[in-house]
């Protein structure tokens, strides 16, 4: 099917403007991205998300992100912004051609702006993961949309268009609002109908064959329109090898994967995602980014994935991969339903083999899950308390010597 390719409203009357793929590139910049995802462990009112309260703790975020830098030398952070927090009332989805002011939470915008500009005050980058729901029409799949719970946007039968907009429209005002909008790193189009903050669902899905053409749709409509918001630079989005064991998926039977162990279906959704964005329409991202499980090259059957993911995105992006959300220390859960459990690893030796071969592909750089350990987590570089890791620290603060 064609795209829309303006950066008008992408609804039912379709665009005739053209996109070259030189229009949105940004060069890779020369210092690679050594980070982390930031979820830093404050007190907010009602258990409201720290972006949602920020000027009851930028102070602390402020230190925080100063002795990320300092400490870890971290050089950027990367966070989640969802729709539903970016919303005057989190059910109702911005309607087509709506004034930004009638339905955007502007506190919130501001609030990420603001942030924005703390990142640049502390030497640090920041990459912006903008987060929708609304990937596929309701009746598509009916019984796992996020939006049941009645907190997130209920998707129309074209999601794309409200979802489209919304990227839009949250990209052009941050970046206006942002007194250093030099410090995004990169803007990544992310989401699920699912799981809402988390990688879209980019392979077949055992037993609902019409949730990826929708899937299609919604990237060839929302892409071209993602790719030419704003001024900073566009990641695809995060793209999920498929290393979890049939009992893994088996727990989570809403998005099942037609699996067959092979490679080709293991990695699916970098096929799919390449085909779509630079084979169909020739629209390549300034950055591809990826979940990465540590001792993936070569894995237990043998396949150097990321030899193989190189190979699908093709070897002249390699500096354009930014290699994340490392199933390293604190991961073990997720490791032992997979094909790649790492036993008997250190963190340090997970940390150190990650950053090695980012380093042998030429990647763009890494970030690693997460700053800080929660009451349900402890893959941080920090406990809940705020003791730094010194194990791990000492193995990401090598990465800056002589930088």
């Amino acid at each position: 099917m064609g795209a829309c390719v303006s950066n008008e409203t992408c609804g039912s009357q379709r665009v005739n403007a053209t996109v070259s793929p030189q229009d949105a590139a940004h060069p890779v910049p020369e210092t690679s991205f050594r980070g982390v995802f930031f979820n830093p462990q404050v007190t907010v009112p009602d258990g409201q998300p720290w972006l949602v309260s920020y000027p009851l703790c930028r102070a602390q975020i402020r230190t925080a992100l100063h002795e990320l830098a300092d400490t870890a030398g971290i050089n950027l952070v990367a966070i989640f912004v969802c729709i539903r927090d970016s919303l005057k009332e989190p059910s109702q989805a911005p309607r087509e051609g709506q004034p930004l002011a009638e339905w955007a939470n502007l506190a919130y915008l501001n609030n990420v702006a603001a942030f924005v500009g703390d990142c640049h005050e502390a030497g640090v980058a920041a990459e912006i993961d903008l987060a929708t729901n609304m990937w596929v029409p309701c009746s598509v799949e009916p019984t796992h949309q996020i939006a049941n719970q009645g907190t997130w946007p209920m998707p129309s039968e074209a999601p794309w268009n409200e979802s489209a907009m919304w990227y839009r429209e949250a990209i052009n005002y941050i970046e206006q609002q942002a007194e250093h909008p030099e410090s995004i790193a990169m803007w990544c189009m992310m989401g699920n109908y699912a799981l809402g903050p988390a990688e879209p669902f980019l392979w077949e899905i055992a037993g609902k064959p019409a949730v990826l053409p929708n899937i299609e749709e919604f990237v060839k409509r929302v892409w071209p329109v993602f790719r030419i918001a704003g001024k900073r630079p566009k990641a695809a989005p995060i793209l999920l090898p498929i290393f979890a064991t049939d009992a893994y998926w088996g727990a989570h039977q809403m998005y099942l994967p037609k699996i067959d162990h092979s490679p080709e279906v293991r990695l699916s959704a970098f096929s799919n995602l390449k085909r779509w964005l630079v084979d169909d329409m020739g629209l390549p991202p300034d950055y591809w980014v990826m979940t990465t499980y540590p001792f993936c090259d070569p894995a237990p059957d043998g396949v150097h994935y990321l030899r193989e993911i190189v190979r699908i995105l093709g070897p002249e992006n390699a500096s354009r991969i930014v290699s994340t959300d490392l199933k390293g220390p604190g991961h073990d859960n997720e490791r032992a339903d997979s094909v790649i459990p790492a036993e008997g690893r250190s963190g340090p030796e997970m940390l150190e083999w990650h950053f090695e071969k980012c380093a042998e592909y030429g990647f763009a750089g890494w970030w690693i899950w997460a700053y800080q350990d929660s009451s349900r987590a402890t893959s941080g570089i920090r406990t809940v308390t705020g003791e730094w890791k010194q194990d791990l620290v000492e193995v990401m603060k090598k990465r800056t010597e002589g930088r």
